[in-house]
């Protein structure tokens, strides 16, 4: 017999055999219950296991009834030591239910290959049936016999079972169908009657008077990015702040902000290092639910909106988008509050130099891998350029103050007294007005026709809210913020859309609801462009929630007394041993070593080499016979396992592919960039369907290898 069906042999004699000493034990339990108390006639019924053991030892069989007398012993003594047993083993079979459950469907065990699976899967049906009829029927003291459950499990222990699962897809499907249905019937009466289903933000009242949130599900996002961020504290503690993404409503894609933003690293001197500290290449699916609007609500700082292989860069449509419109945006993820970008607004200086197309391309792609050729050509980024130096009369209307009075302008003087830069200024505004108290129970301006669409409205909200009322939400946090920004000289605007903080367990789809909705200022600082902040007390500063990544130190290697360098690896013991001779006082330890430690040792290292073959046998097949799509997944995979091992394990994967690419050789980062390019395209791609072309796997597998085997230099 081969290994394969001896173990076969034994996983099906192991069941069998303890249910049988299990019912042997409880049976003479029942017959000592006759003639002695309840647990010394259950003591009683464990004695013949002994004698079983020893009539036992000498046939070739018994290395599998050992372990099943025992598990027979220990089921018994455990239910002998259960308190109430009749109803906590009731209620034990529904938790074996979902164990078996979980078996099936995770481990693919019970699947009608042996009898025994076939024995224990119809004992265990028996059991739940006649645990249920027991519940329900137990107040009205009419439960069915077990015998009829008995009758039930022969006849089904008769009758051949299938090999192959029953295919129950086809109810799935129409279940789906009918769920969708009736969602969208529901969705389409609720647009009948009223807004229901616009956008969260447009509800809130632009006047500033009291609001009242219902909640509704508006957007489906899905990401790679982990929704959270990691850091180690001043203890050397590892702590978590969650990701918050600011979505504004019809602004779509401003390439303008970008090469600003472009000019304003390049013009101080910003590497690759430094830009990760507080920038960060991204990408986000983005799902319509219940919401009816013509705006594309996209992250802050996105430079491309897809619509499957459709580009999109006006913020409102002509038409209005629905519940299943889908898109996805990548975009520039900045932290705001991280102390090295503060200190980049601080000083930054007036004007800075503008690139020229190829640096803008080349200093793009150098940060952040982004391909800037495939966002804007040389003609629309010539007019971008033409544009932004005739935008001195947009910036102006930013600076309207009509209609506040000295009163205001006496109170941005005094909270700004003393800043060095307009950053400062910003802060301090921002700071202070921090102090008031969140509500949504208020009021809005004196005339109550005043709202944000003009600089006099949002005075009057303003003057109200800082000089009488005290209290408010976003409307009017806002609408303070942007006139006292004004009246310090400092253009400012405001910003509709959501805001949305992620939860700290990871996801595969997260719901941005209409309480998400929030208005917000931004600033315009020279040279940098504009900076969103958050005065709204109740909410998170952008400093609250920095990401608390810092440039790394660079390494200072020491040389050692001789002519060659000591090894910096981190993972290797500095600690020298001296190795004292053996004094072989006990010759017995040196035979246990030799028949034990030795062959255990032997064994563990054999066992080790065959898991590492079978799984990378296993691996090529499901290769070879894979889909292109999941050819181009486990490519993709194990290109980020090579790097990440290539990067002394220090890499930490956090869903973005330009990490990795970064990590990567530079002769090899050109067609990295390629590969996750079509990655990210299955990944978001309208169609589920579509997969890559033999050209994108044989680069796939071109560049998978190379990083195995790297070519020689020179």
């Amino acid at each position: 017999m081969i290994v394969g069906e001896e173990e076969a042999a034994l996983s099906n004699a192991f069941p069998f055999l303890t249910m049988i000493f299990f019912l042997f034990f409880a049976l003479l339990y029942h017959v000592f219950r006759l003639f002695a108390a309840h647990r010394v006639s259950a003591f009683f019924s464990l004695l013949p296991s002994a004698l079983i053991i020893f009539m036992l030892k000498d046939i070739s069989g018994m290395a599998e009834c050992l372990p099943a007398i025992v598990f027979g012993v220990i089921l018994r003594i455990a239910i002998l030591f259960v308190l109430n047993t009749e109803k906590k083993l009731l209620y034990a079979v529904f938790l074996l239910d979902v164990v078996t459950v979980y078996l099936f469907i995770a481990h693919q065990r019970f699947t009608g290959g042996g009898l025994a699976a076939k024995i224990l899967c119809i004992c265990l049906t028996v059991l739940t049936l006649s645990a249920v009829q027991t519940i329900v029927f137990e107040k009205n003291k009419i439960p069915f016999p077990i015998y009829y459950f008995l009758i039930i499990s022969v006849i089904t222990l008769i009758i051949p079972m299938r090999e192959k699962p029953i295919d129950w897809s086809f109810v799935e499907n129409i279940g789906e169908k009918i769920e969708s249905m009736a969602s969208n019937v529901s969705y389409r009466i609720t647009t009948i009657f009223g807004n229901y289903c616009s956008a969260g933000y447009s509800t809130l009242p632009p006047t500033g008077g009291k609001l009242e949130q219902k909640r509704k599900d508006q957007l489906i996002l899905k990401t790679f990015n982990a929704p959270y961020r990691t850091y180690t504290d001043e203890e050397d503690k590892l702590m978590m702040v969650r990701r918050t993404l600011y979505m504004p409503g019809g602004r779509g894609v401003d390439k303008a902000q970008l090469l600003k933003f472009i000019d304003f690293l390049y013009e101080n001197g910003i590497n690759v290092s430094d830009a990760a500290v507080f920038t960060e290449a991204s990408t986000i699916a983005i799902e319509y639910d219940c919401i009816d609007t013509k705006d594309i609500i996209v992250p802050a700082n996105t430079y491309s909106v897809m619509e499957g292989d459709k580009s999109i860069e006006e913020g409102v449509s002509s038409t209005v988008h629905r519940r299943g419109y889908s898109i996805g945006a990548s975009y520039l993820d900045i932290d705001y509050g991280s102390p090295d970008f503060v200190e980049l607004l601080r000083n930054s200086k007036k004007e800075c130099r503008e690139l020229s197309y190829n640096e803008a391309v080349d200093y793009a792609a150098e940060l952040w891998f982004i391909n800037l050729e495939d966002i804007i050509d040389r003609s629309e980024f010539e007019d971008i350029r033409k544009a932004a130096k005739n935008n001195e009369k947009e910036l102006n209307s930013y600076l309207d103050t009509k209609g506040a009075d000295s009163k205001l302008q006496e109170l941005a003087d005094k909270i700004t007294a003393g800043a060095e830069s307009d950053y400062d200024k910003c802060s301090m505004i921002e700071e202070y007005l921090k102090q008031y108290t969140y509500s949504l129970k208020t009021v809005g301006g004196y005339n109550p026709n005043s709202d944000m669409s003009t600089a006099s409205g949002m005075a009057d909200i303003a003057s109200r809210f800082l000089f009488e009322s005290g209290k408010g939400y976003c409307v009017h946090y806002t609408s303070s913020m942007i006139m006292l920004l004004r009246l310090s000289g400092i253009p400012a605007r405001a910003v509709t859309g959501f805001r949305y903080g992620f939860p700290f367990d990871k996801e595969e789809e997260y719901i941005v609801s209409s309480s998400c909705a929030h208005i917000w200022p931004e600033a315009y600082i020279k040279g940098v462009g504009w900076v969103p902040f958050e005065p709204t007390t109740g909410y998170y500063s952008h400093a609250e929630f920095s990401w608390h990544k810092s440039k790394p130190e660079p390494k200072v290697e020491e040389e050692s007394e001789t002519d060659y360098k000591t090894s910096t690896n981190p993972y290797e013991s500095t600690v020298t041993t001296t190795v004292e001779p053996v004094v072989e006082e006990k010759p017995e330890a040196s035979i246990v070593a030799t028949k034990v430690v030795i062959p255990a040792v032997l064994f563990a290292v054999i066992t080790i080499i065959l898991i590492l073959v079978g799984t990378y046998l296993i691996k090529e097949m499901r290769y070879k016979h894979g889909t292109p799509r999941q050819k181009l997944f486990y490519d993709v995979e194990l290109i980020k396992r090579i790097i990440v091992k290539r990067s002394g394990n220090k890499l930490k994967d956090r869903g973005i592919m330009s990490d990795f690419t970064e990590a990567a050789p530079k002769d090899m980062q050109e067609e990295l960039v390629k590969v996750f390019s079509v990655f990210y395209r299955l990944v978001y791609g309208a169609s589920e369907d579509a997969d890559p072309t033999p050209e994108e796997n044989a680069l796939a597998l071109e560049v998978r290898d190379r990083l195995v085997h790297p070519r020689d230099k020179g």
